[in-house]
């Protein structure tokens, strides 16, 4: 199956994680396209039948997502309908919050929601891609 991961470039932390999803998810034998959010083109996403988006804590009390992230997620029409994941880089106060704003912004594009995680670590966000179930939609 493909699998496309988007994420917010504005924290390394956030591409290495992205890195250790897809290290994990080809672990299982899924095919894995990753897009930073400064991608000068998104092509390939549209035969993606999993979508996983990463972001970071923006503000402890009213955390919201990226604009980048949040401009590219509103102009890619193929991400509505998709089977997502939300995620962010575990720590900080509002990471709860920052979650949840990441998750809103997807299902206002039309993200189908099954699951949402926090990583600390790449090895974290490695060990979750290689376990994760991925149900054919």
């Amino acid at each position: 199956m493909l699998v496309g991961i988007i994420y917010s470039t504005e924290k390394k932390v956030i591409a290495k994680l992205a890195e250790g999803l897809k290290r994990g998810l080809e672990e299982q034998g899924q095919s894995v396209k990753i897009f930073p959010d400064n991608a000068e083109s998104f092509t390939g996403l549209a035969g993606c039948k999993l979508l996983l988006v990463g972001s970071f804590v923006t503000a402890a009390f009213k955390p919201r997502t990226p604009k980048r992230l949040n401009d590219v997620l509103s102009k890619l029409s193929v991400v509505s309908g998709k089977r997502s994941i939300a995620f962010v880089a575990k720590g900080g106060m509002g990471e709860r919050k920052a979650l949840v704003a990441l998750m809103n912004d997807m299902e206002k594009q039309g993200c189908y929601l099954i699951d949402q995680q926090s990583f600390a670590s790449e090895e974290e966000a490695f060990r979750f891609g290689k376990t994760v179930t991925i149900k054919p939609a």
